[in-house]
C-alpha cells in the first residue's frame, strides 16, 4: 500500500475545541468496524494519551483491536535529515564570525521539528500497516504554517539543487581565496534526500484520500476563525470534507440559562450549516461528563457520525480548475469566506502571486497559461476568477 492509498484525515481547529477527543473517538469507532487505524498527534500539548486514558509514546501502540495511537515527535527525523545541511550552515556562519551558539540558533528554522513530524505521518501512511491515519493537529495557526512549509521549503531546496554546477564553479574559485566552507557533493545528496522527504509530504497532503476536518464549537469567535481557516486551506489546495460542531448543549434542559444558551448555539449552528460552502456539518452534543477512555470516546463518536463511516470521504470542497471563458482561458480558485478587500494578486514569470489576508501562495501556472498575460480578475460566488489573454 502506498501513502496515496491510505486514507489520511487531519483534524484542525482552534485550541480547546476538542480536536483530540474527536480524532481519538473517530479512530476507535473506525477500528470497531474492522479497519486498521492509527491516530497520531502533532500537537505539542501531548494530550492524545490523556484523552485515551493511556500513556503513549513515539511508536504506534495498540489501544484496542485495530486501533493504534502515537504521539509524534519529529526530533529524531529532524536530526537525521537536517544534520548535514544544518552542519554546513553552522560552519558557514562560524566562518562569517558568529559564535557557536548563535550559529546553532540560526540553523534551526522555526517549525522544522513539526515539519518532520509531518514527514513521520507520510512514512506511517506509506508503511502499509494501516488503512487510515487520523491526525490530531496543533492549533490552527501553527498547523496552517506547517501545512504550507513543505511547498515553500521544497521550492528553495529545488533552487539550491538546480544551481549545483554554479556552486561547483564558485566553490573552486572561493577555495583559492580562503577557508569558506563550500557546499560539496555530500551536502547536495543530503539536500536531495531532504527535498524527496518534502515531496513525499506534499504528495500525501495533495492526495485524493487526504482531507481536513474542521472542528469548532458553536461560538462566534471560534466560527470566525474556522471560516478564515477554510479560506486558507482552499488557497493552498487542501480538501475540507466536513465541519464538526462540538459541544452543542443537548435538548431537554430545564433551567432558563442553559436553554437560552442552547438557543443561541442553534442559531450559530444554522450559520455553520449554510456558511461553509456546502461542506457537510456533523454535530457532537456535550456529554454529561468529560469523555475519557475508549468506551466514552466511541459513544461520543457514534452520536457524531450516526450512519456515516468515520473514515469515509464525507465531501469535497471545490478545487482550482482552468476553464475556457468567453474571452479566453480562466483560472478558477475557490476562496470561501474570503474578504475581497484583503485579496491581492499579481502575475509574472509563469506564476500567480496571491495574498489573502495573512496567507500567501505562489501558484505555478500550467504551460498553457504561463505564456499568457493576466487580463483581469474578479470574484464570482466566492470563486476568484483570473482571466488570461
Amino acid at each position: 500500500m502506498s501513502a496515496t492509498d491510505t486514507r489520511v484525515i487531519l483534524f484542525m481547529g482552534k485550541g480547546g475545541v476538542g480536536k483530540t477527543t474527536i480524532a481519538a473517538g473517530s479512530a476507535l469507532l473506525a477500528a470497531e468496524a474492522g479497519e486498521r487505524v492509527a491516530v497520531t498527534s502533532t500537537d505539542p500539548a501531548h494530550s492524545l494519551g490523556d484523552a485515551l486514558g493511556r500513556s503513549i509514546g513515539s511508536s504506534p501502540m495498540q489501544i484496542t483491536p485495530g486501533c493504534h495511537a502515537q504521539q509524534l515527535s519529529g526530533r529524531e527525523r529532524l536530526e537525521d535529515s537536517w544534520n548535514e545541511v544544518g552542519g554546513w550552515l553552522r560552519r558557514a556562519f562560524a566562518w562569517a564570525g558568529l559564535d557557536e551558539l548563535e550559529a546553532q540558533e540560526l540553523t534551526l528554522l522555526p517549525g522544522l521539528e513539526e515539519l518532520f513530524a509531518l514527514a513521520e505521518v507520510a512514512a506511517l501512511a506509506a508503511s502499509g500497516r494501516f488503512d487510515t491515519v487520523m491526525v490530531d493537529c496543533a492549533p490552527t495557526a501553527e498547523t496552517l504554517r506547517l501545512l504550507t512549509l513543505p511547498e515553500v521549503l521544497g521550492f528553495y531546496l529545488d533552487r539550491f539543487d538546480s544551481q549545483r554546477s554554479l556552486r561547483k564553479t564558485a566553490g573552486d574559485a572561493l577555495r583559492r581565496l580562503g577557508d569558506l566552507p563550500i557546499a560539496d557533493a555530500q551536502l547536495a545528496r543530503a539536500t536531495r534526500r531532504l527535498t524527496d522527504e518534502l515531496a513525499a509530504v506534499n504528495s500525501l497532503l495533495s492526495a485524493d484520500q487526504t482531507s481536513v476536518r474542521l472542528v469548532l464549537t458553536p461560538d462566534r469567535v471560534v466560527i470566525a476563525e474556522a471560516r478564515r481557516t477554510q479560506t486558507a486551506l482552499s488557497l493552498h489546495g487542501f480538501n475540507t470534507d466536513a465541519v464538526i460542531v462540538n459541544r452543542l448543549l443537548p435538548d431537554g434542559l430545564t433551567d432558563q440559562f442553559t436553554k437560552d444558551w442552547r438557543t443561541a448555539q442553534l442559531a450559530r449552528l444554522s450559520d455553520v450549516r449554510s456558511g461553509f460552502g456546502g461542506v457537510d456539518t456533523l454535530v457532537a452534543e456535550m456529554a454529561a461528563s468529560e469523555p475519557i477512555g475508549p468506551d466514552a470516546l466511541v459513544s461520543l463518536s457514534r452520536g457524531l457520525y450516526e450512519d456515516r463511516a468515520p473514515s469515509a470521504v464525507l465531501g469535497r470542497s471545490q478545487a482550482m480548475v482552468v476553464l475556457t471563458g468567453a474571452e479566453g482561458p480562466e483560472l478558477h480558485l475557490p476562496l470561501p469566506q474570503a474578504d475581497k478587500a484583503q485579496v491581492d494578486l499579481w502575475a509574472g514569470d509563469g506564476e500567480v502571486h496571491l495574498t489573502v489576508g495573512d496567507h500567501h501562495r505562489n501558484l505555478v501556472l500550467p504551460g498553457a497559461l504561463a505564456a499568457l498575460e493576466v487580463a483581469g480578475a474578479s470574484f464570482v460566488d466566492d470563486v476568484l476568477v483570473v482571466r488570461f489573454r
